[in-house]
């Protein structure tokens, strides 16, 4: 009963000594900074002393508001709230991966991306000391590493069949909220939509975006689920196959309205690749090759006339015809960019990179961020500095300011990523559980439709798909042995 006692005395003391720090900290902020920073960082200590007892609850709130946290930057003061995803991230981070590791008591996961990570990290921190900005380096090594520490914490999570089911329930609805607001600006907010000229009827055309900044950030997003839709109707069981296939159906004409090129040719590469993988895991269950080529011969059949269709009868053909026109205003401009970035670059810089942030000058821009912004939580001034970094292409950027010693890197890391998930993939027999499966075939459509989105815009700058990037690649190698359950989906 005394060492109860003690104990308990303990913990209690251990709580109110972090809260007066806490309140030592923000009153500290609020006077030498701003108002806003301290009530924010007190705000931020509440979420990580939470998100420290509970996990894979905090990990549920992060997916559950990647998507919505865009709706905060209504204003510059309710923008700062945007940063709990940093508090969420670095705090599992401590939490799972840190602490249990300098205790030695880190239980074992397969970690396919250790060696990939570990030169991404120090090639990381050699372009940030080479940064003409710091600050701006800074930004821009920040959005490198801070979802790579999401990618340690997701790994040391729970991976039953139970709570993966328990993920996709949340991650549904916080994608029903986000296309609920789609619809609401279609019909009620048209004005906030960004337009596309359709060269055909000489009309400006709206493009959805919902809560995002942009379409094809949005498009994106829907593609990510539309693949972990097509991999459940594919490898799933049960009645679950047949509410995916209704979702990823109806996820069809809101990928349609973005009018991104570069979303339409992800979705269908990412299909594509998806099905190449079925097949093969098909083949190797001694499944009949007859069976398996004409199955193939029908899907392709209906593949080409759906895409006939679509090219003769709607704007599709125009836009995607554009795709390839030098002449055309977008593709102009983003030669343009190419041009002044890559002109200026000596041999050495072609090998190793400009460094962090340095596309400035070519493009003949400039940006005005301190430290003292970072401290005051100017969230506003922050966003436009890092905007002044987006070319619009992420490996022309990657080699730009990392050479092509940054885009070895980064192959290093697909590579890992994509063979894991298709041996994940491969592995799992017939009668096994189908959530590595699931996740298996989720890695690889993913995986592809984010290299080619990686050509028409800045994937690395871009929240959330830089995030599911990081907790896809940890559940693809987090997932690595069968999953015995009962439940339909497995």
């Amino acid at each position: 009963m005394k060492n109860r006692t003690s104990a308990s005395e303990l913990t209690v003391s251990s709580v109110y000594a972090w809260a007066l720090i806490a309140v030592l900290a923000s009153s500290f902020m609020a006077l030498f900074f701003s108002l806003q920073a301290g009530v924010f960082l007190v705000l931020f200590i509440a979420v990580a002393w939470w998100a420290w007892r509970e996990p894979e609850d905090a990990f549920l709130l992060l997916l559950i508001l990647s998507p919505l946290f865009l709706m905060l930057k209504i204003t510059q003061t309710i923008g700062t709230a945007t940063l709990i995803k940093d508090v969420l991230i670095i705090t599992l981070f401590i939490r799972l991966f840190a602490m249990p590791f300098l205790r030695q008591k880190l239980p074992y996961r397969r970690n396919v991306l250790f060696s990939p990570i570990l030169g991404l990290g120090a090639w990381t921190l050699l372009m940030l000391l080479r940064a003409d900005v710091l600050i701006l380096g800074i930004l821009r090594a920040r959005d490198i590493g801070l979802y790579v520490l999401l990618y340690f914490a997701v790994l040391f999570l729970p991976q039953t069949v139970a709570v993966q089911l328990r993920r996709i329930r949340w991650l549904t609805i916080s994608l029903f909220v986000v296309l609920i607001l789609g619809v609401f600006q279609w019909f009620f907010a048209v004005d906030s939509a960004v337009l596309r000229f359709d060269p055909m009827r000489q009309v400006w055309i709206p493009r959805l975006s919902s809560l995002f900044a942009h379409p094809s950030i949005f498009g994106h997003y829907l593609v990510t689920a539309a693949a972990l839709c097509g991999a459940i109707l594919i490898a799933g069981r049960g009645r679950v196959r047949l509410l995916a296939g209704v979702l990823g159906i109806s996820l069809l004409p809101f990928i349609y309205v973005t009018y991104s090129r570069a979303v339409w040719l992800g979705l269908a590469a990412a299909g594509a690749t998806m099905g190449a993988a079925w097949l093969w895991w098909l083949a190797r269950q001694r499944v009949r090759i007859r069976w398996l080529a004409a199955g193939a011969a029908v899907a392709a059949i209906a593949a080409a006339t759906v895409l006939a269709g679509l090219i003769i009868f709607t704007p599709v053909g125009i836009f995607l015809r554009s795709a390839f026109d030098p002449t055309y205003g977008s593709n102009e401009e983003r030669l343009d960019f190419a041009a002044r970035l890559i002109a200026p670059m000596t041999p050495a810089e072609a090998l190793t990179g400009r460094g962090l942030g340095d596309v400035l000058t070519q493009n003949f821009r400039e940006v005005s961020v301190g430290a003292i912004d970072l401290a005051a939580g100017s969230s506003r001034t922050v966003k436009v500095a890092k905007d002044q970094t987006l070319v619009d292409n992420q490996w022309l950027k990657t080699f730009v300011e990392m050479g092509l010693a940054g885009l070895l890197l980064y192959s290093w890391l697909f590579w890992r990523v994509g063979a894991n998930a298709l041996r994940l993939l491969l592995r799992t027999p017939a009668g096994g559980a189908a959530i590595p499966r699931i996740i298996g075939l989720w890695g690889i459509g993913f995986l592809t439709a984010f290299v080619l989105q990686g050509f028409f815009i800045d994937v690395w700058d871009v929240y959330p798909t830089n995030m599911f990037f990081w907790i896809i690649a940890a559940l693809v190698s987090a997932v690595q042995t069968p999953i015995s359950d009962s439940s339909t989906i497995a």
